[in-house]
């Protein structure tokens, strides 16, 4: 990793391939990992004990399984807590609702509806419009990409719709007149 200043970018080559990199460093990437939260061991009768560890006090119980937790067996995601086994299973499973594996990126599906049938048929571009105008207002509240600013290619895909919706409609409108004044 190059030196710098963390949060600037630094210009870089790879070593490999010798190819130019702009690096960003995280202010975190020189500071010393926090530890995490020491279990304490159980000091009256009765208490309750971790699952995995029958010495240490339980701070909070599995919302997957209901198991008790030390503070070196929770892990938390989000708002919940869960023991490994559960965050190893759900894992595999893939069910894990605070994991987000993914998201649509309904800015690109505007875009293609609007874009992609031009040159392909005119004659389909109004219908494919309208129907990414009711895509982008359908799904205007849905979380957008962490990576790209979607809400910005959403509304630029919002207006080419309304702009191709008029564009044709007046193409169209011109030529019927046309036609009417053959007659």
């Amino acid at each position: 990793m190059p030196e710098g200043v963390p949060g600037q970018a630094v210009l870089t080559e790879c070593p490999v391939c010798r190819a130019k990199h702009e690096v960003v460093l995280f202010p975190a990437f020189h500071r010393a990992p926090a530890p995490g939260a020491a279990p304490q061991a159980i000091l009256a009768a009765g208490e309750a004990a971790c699952f995995y560890h029958a010495e240490k006090r339980a701070v909070v119980p599995c919302d997957a399984c209901g198991r008790f937790l030390c503070a070196l067996c929770d892990v938390k995601l989000g708002e919940q807590h869960f023991c490994p086994a559960c965050l190893q299973s759900g894992r595999e499973a893939s069910h894990l609702a605070p994991v987000e594996r993914g998201r649509v990126r309904y800015d690109q599906i505007v875009w293609s509806l609007v874009v992609v049938p031009v040159p392909l048929c005119f004659l389909m571009s109004p219908l494919t419009a309208t129907g990414a105008l009711g895509l982008a207002l359908w799904k205007w509240k849905a979380p957008p990409s962490l990576v790209v600013n979607t809400r910005a290619r959403l509304v630029t895909g919002m207006l080419l719709a309304v702009l191709e919706i008029a564009t044709v409609t007046w193409v169209w409108s011109s030529f019927f007149a046309g036609v009417k004044g053959v007659k």
